[in-house]
């Protein structure tokens, strides 16, 4: 039998001594994200450890009630010193939580190539395509299998993440993955479904007004996009509604990164998503405190959109017009 990776089967040895575990994921956590954590709720579960995922009072879970079994999240810190599993976040200080010191042992399981290794174990792979394949590869590597209900919300981490299969990061493991969640029941269709065809008609005009406003930049090489508050207004369309949007300003031929900059009501003024098809945009990103992925990241700002929209489109400017990526 293959020997486990040191990491990964030192992650596997301190869940089966655990009794008691928080989970945390990155702040405004997307699908990914939030299907990692259903995946280890639920072999927390089977390990006979209480587990529960902890964010902040106010953050959005988007799909929770589809993702999250019922009653599994609490909003607020977990208990002093109690183990905290922290999911796909790059580091520390961009947790779902107010958390500027912890006390208690962190187990860091992510993918995101620019992971800073915090915490006290660490399971990074950042050529994996999602962190929802880490912990299919936890279950794997523990002997369990996951229940159809986290089963498909791996499944959906996986689809989203490598949006449905076409990013780079999609290996011949992601592909067994995909195959062995499959096996356990999973319904594609009905993920697929999940995932991509429950848009509003709010959301729609948003993505109207975001795309007929978007700005060509380095020679038409770059778009930027911006939403306002206003924007979301005028709509009736909620700010959650945004996913999709920068990657279809980045399927236009010629196009190689796009922008999208949205502000927001609470929390940091503005968010912005970059996407690429070849050039490092986390590199634009850390330069703004953010991070991600080489060709899919983002940061947040407390500078209005305007100002925001301006750097963003300078510096795409200089960096494609001077092939500094």
């Amino acid at each position: 039998m293959k020997a486990l990776p040191a990491d990964l089967a030192a992650v596997c040895r301190r869940m089966k001594t655990e009794r008691s575990v928080g989970l945390a994921v990155h702040e405004r956590p997307d699908t990914d994200a939030l299907a990692a954590a259903a995946g280890m709720l639920d072999l927390f579960a089977q390990l006979g450890v209480e587990a529960r995922l902890h964010v902040d009072r106010d953050e959005v879970l988007p799909l929770e009630e589809l993702l999250l079994p019922l009653g599994t999240v609490t909003r607020g810190l977990p208990p002093a010193r109690q183990p905290l599993y922290a999911l796909d976040c790059g580091s520390l200080e961009r947790l779902a939580l107010p958390l500027t010191s912890w006390g208690g042992l962190v187990v860091n399981i992510d993918h995101h190539h620019d992971n800073t290794r915090f915490g006290d174990l660490v399971y990074v792979r950042g050529e994996a395509s999602s962190t929802s394949e880490l912990v299919c590869d936890i279950a794997r590597a523990l002997g369990l299998r996951p229940s159809q209900q986290s089963a498909e919300a791996l499944f959906a981490g996986i689809s989203f993440d490598t949006g449905h299969f076409r990013h780079d990061s999609t290996s011949a493991a992601t592909f067994a993955t995909a195959a062995w969640l499959t096996e356990l029941g999973v319904g594609v269709t009905r993920v697929f479904s999940m995932l991509y065809e429950q848009g509003s008609l709010e959301a729609l005009h948003l993505w109207a007004r975001a795309i007929a406003g978007a700005q060509a930049v380095a020679c038409r090489h770059a778009l930027v996009a911006t939403l306002t508050l206003a924007d979301y207004a005028a709509v009736g369309a909620a700010e959650e509604e945004t996913e999709g949007i920068v990657d279809s300003l980045r399927s236009i031929a010629g196009v190689e990164v796009a922008a999208l900059v949205k502000e927001q009501s609470r929390g940091p003024r503005v968010r912005a998503s970059l996407r690429s098809n070849g050039h490092d945009v986390s590199a634009i990103a850390a330069l703004k405190g953010g991070g991600g992925h080489r060709l899919a990241a983002g940061f947040s700002s407390d500078d209005g959109p305007e100002e925001v929209t301006a750097w963003l489109s300078s510096e795409l400017e200089k960096r494609l017009l001077t092939a500094s990526f």
